[in-house]
């Protein structure tokens, strides 16, 4: 007997004799996987092929196939994504806690918070399970978290529309009014995104995207080409916002307008930041190993720590945020300072001296 020709999902293995272990280069199309090392499969010596001792499925040896430089970029996915959900709970806090920041903005920013830290916990979890599955049968696991990531991942850029939205709503059509429902960027940032994270997954339903649906980089467009026109579209608005903002504010300058210019300014900063791996990615190097790693983890500090971008830009870096915190740090000192006196004066009051007492 021969062990049979196998499709594992990440290659095809060969007939292969009992008792001896096949091994091949791993494979060039799989993401994070160094074409330059061997992968291995044995066929036991009744002709069946190796069972992981766990699982009793049929496995692979890919443990060998990660780049050892590839270490540094997965080390930044993972450090980026902890920092920007650190980062977005502490400011979405913020936000909470400071119940007289609140208004219709804030509200948006809170969503977007939300999204972004749904978007990190989702791909942690997804880049865990490929892990995972190159071990096990863990793939319809890997697969729905990543449908999950991918829509979360949709979720932020909608939600950042909704950001363009809101100020060319408040600025342009309602001339500086705040008094407007905001189910409609609810729609924009929750639901909209399920339609081409439906699609995309219809598309994956349709054929052999390898484990995890890792090799799926044609269909995988159908999430960037969104997110591409998203981007696209709040280029268009903020520029429209920013003419009208310039118009206003050499007609009849107001304090209203300079703050929302300011708001301006920080979705102008952020969306560049956003979109720039978008931009990069046609001119991936393919054929030198270091730059492909410096690629790599350029890309990832990119989107990893876009969360902390967010936070950092509508929060942290925010006037009227840095202005309660500092009155609130404030307003505690004091409180603790007087408290502090209070009880010494009391201390010093309970009984006579020393002197007294002698």
């Amino acid at each position: 007997p021969h062990c049979t020709l196998v499709w594992d999902t990440w290659d095809c293995w060969n007939w292969t004799t009992p008792g001896d272990t096949l091994v091949q280069p791993c494979p060039w199309w799989v993401p994070q996987v160094n074409p330059n090392k061997d992968a291995m499969k044995t066929c036991m010596p009744d002709g069946t092929w190796f069972k992981h001792p766990d699982t009793n499925y049929t496995w692979t040896n890919y443990s060998n196939c990660g780049a050892s430089q590839s270490t540094i970029h997965v080390a930044i996915f993972y450090t980026g994504y902890s920092v920007s959900v650190i980062s977005l709970c502490l400011a979405l806090f913020i936000f909470t806690y400071f119940q007289s920041l609140g208004c219709p903005r804030v509200t948006i920013h809170k969503n977007l918070f939300i999204s972004f830290i749904l978007s990190c916990i989702s791909n942690i979890t997804w880049h865990i399970t490929i892990i995972a599955s190159a071990e096990s049968k863990q793939e319809t696991a890997c697969r729905i978290t990543h449908i999950i990531a991918q829509f979360f991942v949709l979720c932020n850029y909608f939600w950042m529309l909704s950001e363009g939205l809101y100020l060319h709503t408040v600025i342009v059509v309602a001339v500086f009014s705040e008094n407007h429902n905001l189910l409609l960027y609810y729609i924009v940032g929750w639901v909209i995104p399920l339609v081409p994270a439906s699609v995309f997954l219809s598309l994956l339903l349709t054929q052999d995207g390898g484990r995890c649906w890792t090799n799926a980089n044609e269909i995988e467009w159908v999430v960037g080409g969104t997110i591409i026109a998203v981007l696209l579209t709040n280029a268009a608005l903020l520029l429209n916002i920013v003419r009208v903002l310039v118009t206003k504010l050499r007609a009849t300058p107001s304090q209203g307008a300079r703050t929302y210019v300011r708001a301006v300014r920080a979705t102008i900063i952020l969306l560049p930041l956003m979109g720039l791996h978008y931009i990069i990615v046609p001119v991936r190097p393919s054929d030198n190993h270091v730059a492909e790693v410096i690629y790599d983890c350029i890309v990832a500090f990119l989107i990893s720590f876009q969360g902390l971008f967010v936070a950092c830009i509508f929060c942290f870096f925010n006037g009227e945020v840095i202005n309660k915190l500092h009155r609130s740090i404030r307003n505690f000192t004091l409180v603790h300072y007087s408290h502090n006196a209070h009880l010494n004066n009391a201390h010093g009051t309970d009984g006579p001296s020393d002197t007294q007492a002698e």
